[in-house]
C-alpha cells in the first residue's frame, strides 16, 4: 500500500521569512497578556473555593429566575451551567467562596450554603408538603429513608396495619430504591416506577404511597473546595507547569545544547501564554483539567520541536560547510510532511472532543485545540528562527573577538 505523503519535496523559504514569524508570535503573545492582565482567568472551584451543587429538575429550570434567587442569597458568586442535553434538566450550580468567608465548621461551610441552595430552589409545593411531614423520595438518601422506612414499619406494625409476620427488609428496599433512581438520571417522575424493585413489598409500597411524595428536583452530588486548598492548587499547577518548563530544559540541553533547550522552553512558554491568553479572552473555566490540558501541551510542543531539532542536528553534521541558516530551513522542510500529518490527526481527535465531548471537557478540549495548533507552529516559526538568530549573534561575536 502506498503511504500518504505530503509536502515531500517542499522548499518554504522560513527562515527567510523568520523576522515576520517571529513578530507574529510577539503580537499574539502580547495580546494573550494583556486579556490576561485585564480579564484574568476565570477559576473554577477548584482554585477559587467554593461550593458546586448538581441538580436535577423533573420540569424545564428557570435558570435566569434560579440565579436571581441564589444571588439573593448572597453567599458568593453564583455561576450556572447546564450539564448535557437540555431534555435531561440538569444544572451545575457554583457558589464561589466570598472573601473573608469561613469554611468546613465554620460559618459557611459547605453543608450550610448547600442546603441553603437546595432550601432556595425547592418549589413551594415541595415546601409545603415536607412542613405537613411528608417524605421527599427524590432528595433521600438511601440511609435517610431507611431510617424513615423502619419508623414507618414500627408504627404499622403497632397499629396493626402491617402484620407482625411479614418479612421486610427497609435496608434492601431503600438501596434498590435510590438505584433505580440513580438509574433513571436521579430522580423519579411517577411512583409507578416503584413497581417491581426488589424488596419493595406491597406493604412498603403502601407505606410509600401513603407517607412520601416526589418533589420537583432532586440534588445529584455535592462539592466543596475551601479557600486554602484553592490556593494550594494554584501554587502546585504553576510549579507543575515551571517545573516542566524546566526539566525539559535540562532534557534538551543534554540531548542537544543549552541554547537549544533554552529555544524550545521559549517555544513551550509561547504556547501556555498564548492557550492561557485564549482562556482568559473566552473566560473559560480554568480547572485543574484544563491545567493538565497545559502540561499535554507542553509535552506535545516538545516532541515536535525535538524532532525537528534532530533532523537539523543530523543535518548539521552531514553539512558541516553549509550555511547554518540554510541548513535549518531545509530540515524544516523535511520535516513539514511528518508534522503536517501529525498535527492533522491530533487536530481530527481534539475537534471531536470538543465538538461532541459536552459542558464537562469544554474548557479542555478548547485549551488542547488552541494549545496544539501553537504548539505546531512554535515548534517551527519560533524554536527554531531562535536557533538562527543565536547563530548569528554567536558569530558575529567571534569575528569582533578576531
Amino acid at each position: 500500500m502506498k503511504q500518504l505523503q505530503l509536502l515531500t519535496g517542499a522548499n518554504f523559504d522560513v527562515m527567510g521569512r523568520k523576522f515576520f514569524f517571529i513578530g507574529v508570535s510577539v503580537v499574539a503573545m502580547a495580546i494573550s497578556l494583556f486579556f490576561l492582565m485585564s480579564r484574568g482567568l476565570n477559576y473554577g472551584i477548584d482554585f477559587r473555593g467554593g461550593t458546586e451543587v448538581r441538580v436535577k429538575f423533573l420540569g424545564e429550570p428557570a435558570v435566569e429566575q434560579i440565579r436571581k434567587t441564589l444571588e439573593s442569597l448572597g453567599i458568593g458568586d453564583v455561576n450556572i451551567q447546564r450539564i448535557g442535553k437540555a431534555e435531561e434538566r440538569e444544572l451545575l450550580i457554583r457558589i464561589g467562596q466570598k472573601s473573608g468567608a469561613k469554611t468546613e465548621g465554620g460559618l459557611v461551610g459547605a453543608g450550610d450554603i448547600s442546603a441553603r441552595i437546595l432550601a432556595a430552589l425547592r418549589p413551594a409545593k415541595d415546601q409545603r408538603l415536607v412542613a405537613e411531614g411528608k417524605f421527599n423520595l427524590n432528595e433521600a438518601s438511601a440511609g435517610a429513608l431507611e431510617t424513615w422506612l423502619v419508623s414507618r414499619v414500627e408504627e404499622g406494625r403497632k397499629s396493626g396495619k402491617i402484620s407482625g409476620s411479614a418479612a421486610l427488609d427497609p435496608r434492601a428496599a431503600a438501596e434498590a430504591i435510590v438505584a433505580a433512581r440513580d438509574s433513571r438520571g436521579g430522580i423519579f417522575s411517577s411512583m409507578a416506577d416503584l413497581r417491581g424493585l426488589p424488596g419493595v413489598t406491597a406493604d412498603l409500597q403502601s407505606i410509600i404511597q401513603e407517607g412520601a411524595f416526589l418533589g420537583e428536583m432532586a440534588p445529584r452530588s455535592f462539592e466543596f473546595v475551601g479557600p486554602s486548598a484553592g490556593r494550594d492548587l494554584i501554587q502546585k499547577a504553576t510549579w507543575a507547569v515551571v517545573g516542566s518548563n524546566l526539566g525539559i530544559l535540562i532534557y534538551v540541553w543534554v540531548r542537544f545544547r543549552f541554547i537549544w533547550g533554552v529555544a524550545g522552553v521559549l517555544a513551550l512558554v509561547h504556547d501556555v501564554v498564548i492557550a492561557m491568553g485564549a482562556l482568559a479572552f473566552t473566560q473559560k473555566e480554568f480547572s485543574l483539567t484544563v491545567v493538565a490540558a497545559l502540561l499535554t501541551i507542553v509535552g506535545y510542543s516538545i516532541n515536535d520541536t525535538v524532532v525537528v531539532f534532530d533532523r537539523i542536528r543530523e543535518n548539521l553534521r552531514i553539512h558541516r560547510t553549509k550555511d547554518y541558516e540554510l541548513v535549518v530551513n531545509a530540515s524544516i522542510n523535511q520535516t513539514f510532511s511528518r508534522t503536517i500529518l501529525t498535527q492533522f490527526t491530533v487536530m481530527l481527535c481534539t475537534t471531536a472532543l470538543y465538538l461532541f465531548g459536552g459542558d464537562r471537557l469544554d474548557a479542555l478540549s478548547f485549551t488542547l485545540l488552541v494549545g496544539f495548533l501553537s504548539g505546531a507552529y512554535s515548534s517551527i516559526f519560533v524554536a527554531s528562527p531562535i536557533l538562527v538568530l543565536h547563530q548569528r549573534w554567536w558569530q558575529s561575536r567571534k569575528r569582533k573577538r578576531a
